[in-house]
């Protein structure tokens, strides 16, 4: 059973009464680099087709590698997502309802002590670090920082380790049921859920509560992500699609021979496009029947 950390009455975030309505979509959605300017972090060019999601009232989750202190800090800002998925699926906000299929916590910090312990340089994690250090390493401003080490499941190390060190600290995450991840800037120490289970975990929930339910047959899920971090999830959506960077080539994810939509433009300009264009065929299709 998924430990509860709180379980009072569920709610959703948007005010407009989507519970008594019944979608037809749910939308998944990765942050930077997808809703999220690479560059800049802004949504703003994605105002239109969330306003729109708003208005048929689709639910919107974020799905994202951020701590769900980082998560609600946002939508506490902007009010955009019915329900946060963190730490690359290790976490769960569903109105005041938290689920953690990642990890215990404790789980994670006698992994990273076990390793601190086995090896000859200085090993420290986020959790257990200070906001002004985790600011030095990241750059992050305090108020970020402090935020990004507010982690329940996984845990970024901070380290200078050679091939040997690594190898032997993926050694002990396996010991302790864990996995050591090598990311763009850190290996972060965490479980082995990943978006999809996550999205499926949400969906189940939302199904059971009777709050996800079509009048029209069953409800279409849609997933936006750029990365090979989001390749579960765009896997296991019935309609995916990949939003390409702002420099460079797309990278090649793997969806096992599923289908994806490519965005025409990167990030919330490409979001905005696509969601636009999937409720218009989607809709129109429906409407037909």
């Amino acid at each position: 059973m998924l430990p509860f950390l709180s379980d009072p009455a569920f709610c959703l975030n948007k005010p407009h009464g989507l519970m008594n309505h019944h979608p037809a979509f749910i939308v998944f959605t990765d942050l930077d680099g997808t809703l999220l300017d690479h560059d800049d972090y802004s949504w703003a060019p994605a105002r239109d087709a969330l306003a729109r999601l708003r208005d048929l009232a689709i639910p919107l989750i974020a799905v994202s590698s951020k701590t769900l202190a980082e998560l609600h800090a946002l939508n506490d800002r902007d009010s955009l997502f019915d329900g946060l998925i963190g730490e690359n699926g290790g976490v769960i906000a569903l109105g005041n309802i938290v689920m953690q299929p990642g990890p215990a916590t404790a789980t994670i910090d006698q992994a990273r002590n076990a390793i601190s312990q086995a090896l000859d340089i200085p090993v420290a994690g986020f959790r257990t670090s200070t906001p002004h250090q985790i600011a030095t390493t990241t750059g992050l401003d305090l108020t970020s920082a402090a935020l990004a080490g507010q982690r329940h499941c996984s845990d970024p190390l901070i380290w200078q380790p050679s091939e040997y060190h690594i190898q032997t600290a993926i050694d002990i995450a396996r010991q302790h049921g864990l996995q050591l991840v090598r990311g763009g800037r850190f290996h972060t120490l965490c479980g082995t859920t990943d978006k999809a289970l996550a999205m499926q975990i949400v969906l189940t929930h939302l199904k059971d509560k009777g709050r996800l339910t079509a009048n029209d047959g069953p409800v279409s899920v849609i997933a936006l992500g750029d990365s090979p971090n989001d390749a579960s999830m765009l896997r296991a959506a019935d309609i995916a699609v990949q939003i390409p960077p702002k420099r460079g080539m797309p990278p090649i994810l793997d969806l096992g021979g599923k289908p994806a939509f490519l965005a025409p433009h990167p990030g919330p300009q490409g979001w905005n496009h696509m969601i636009h264009h999937i409720l218009d065929h989607q809709i129109s299709d429906i409407t037909a029947r």
